[in-house]
């Protein structure tokens, strides 16, 4: 009995390490590809026509433009104190990844640009494609809870010592980078900086949640049976039914919540009005679900 014991233990033991191994190694992979397509969009084109994206990565290209020196290394030599103090404050585990993130992104910028083609005179295509590598990279990156870096380090200490929110404080940053860019390069590059930083922010939105991004629904209806079947077998969706009270009326009343996907609302709409059209309909976007019929929660990374 005590050798099987230990030999279930050893089995859970190394089943355990694949599993961490596996959830590493699926980690390295996006940040390698996240920190890639950063390169490619700073190298490609961005930089190459004086579309600052913001932050750290701005202030490099100010630095190449007036001392020559290397983008890439610029960035790392920056990143640098700023991680070493927050992960003293905040703690080694925020800095581990975005060390290894900020790395690889600074290399792949450097040692790529000799090999890499420019896209230049073509304002339309450096502006969307460079937001559209420079959202998909950073998204890969978020992905694994780690940062590339750049003026997100300051922001969290900030945030962390006198609890200025980052959201304030990264605005304010990218407000005195883009100021710096109109000036250096003119008004257009900065204004084509706005606009790739909007597409980059869509698409990193876009590629967090995915096609199968999901709205909950709250629904108060005086046919909330009829509605229940109809989510159930048309939508194919789960129904929870809630009691609720009117706060004017006081009466009681039947609520239903549901979780459906995005490209379904519009059917749903449809049919509420339909069936009863002084229904009262509530919609907001959920950020994630999981569990049945969504995402399991066992294949969460």
């Amino acid at each position: 009995m005590e050798h099987l014991e230990r030999f279930d233990q050893a089995t859970l033991l190394r089943t355990r390490w694949g599993v961490i191994r596996g959830r590493t190694l699926f980690e390295l992979l996006l940040i390698s590809t996240g920190a890639l397509l950063i390169a490619i969009a700073v190298d490609v084109f961005l930089d190459p026509n004086d579309v600052v994206p913001g932050g750290f990565t701005g202030l490099a290209m100010f630095a190449n433009r007036w001392w020559g020196w290397p983008v890439g290394v610029t960035l790392w030599v920056m990143n640098l104190p700023f991680l070493a103090v927050a992960m003293r404050v905040i703690g080694v585990k925020f800095g581990t990844k975005t060390l290894l993130t900020a790395t690889l992104v600074s290399l792949a910028i450097d040692l790529l640009r000799p090999y890499l083609p420019v896209v230049q005179d073509e304002p339309m295509l450096y502006t969307l494609y460079g937001g559209l590598f420079y959202g998909v990279g950073m998204a890969l990156v978020f992905r694994v809870e780690a940062t590339t870096g750049g003026t997100e380090i300051p922001a969290k200490l900030l945030e962390h010592r006198w609890g200025i929110r980052m959201s304030r404080s990264l605005f304010a940053m990218d407000i005195v980078v883009l100021s710096l860019a109109a000036i250096l390069f003119g008004l257009a590059p900065a204004l084509y900086a706005m606009v790739m930083a909007w597409v980059s922010a869509r698409v990193l939105d876009f590629v967090d949640r995915g096609l199968t991004a999901t709205n909950s629904v709250f629904i108060i209806s005086q046919e909330t049976q009829l509605l229940r079947e109809m989510i159930i077998h048309q939508l194919d969706r789960g129904v929870t039914i809630l009691n609720g009270e009117g706060g004017y009326t006081g009466s009681q009343r039947t609520v239903l919540f549901t979780v459906i996907r995005r490209r379904q609302t519009r059917q749903l709409r449809r049919l509420v009005s339909e069936i009863d059209p002084a229904a009262f309909l509530f919609v907001l976007p959920s950020y994630e679900v999981l569990g049945e019929g969504f995402q399991p929660l066992t294949k969460v990374k």
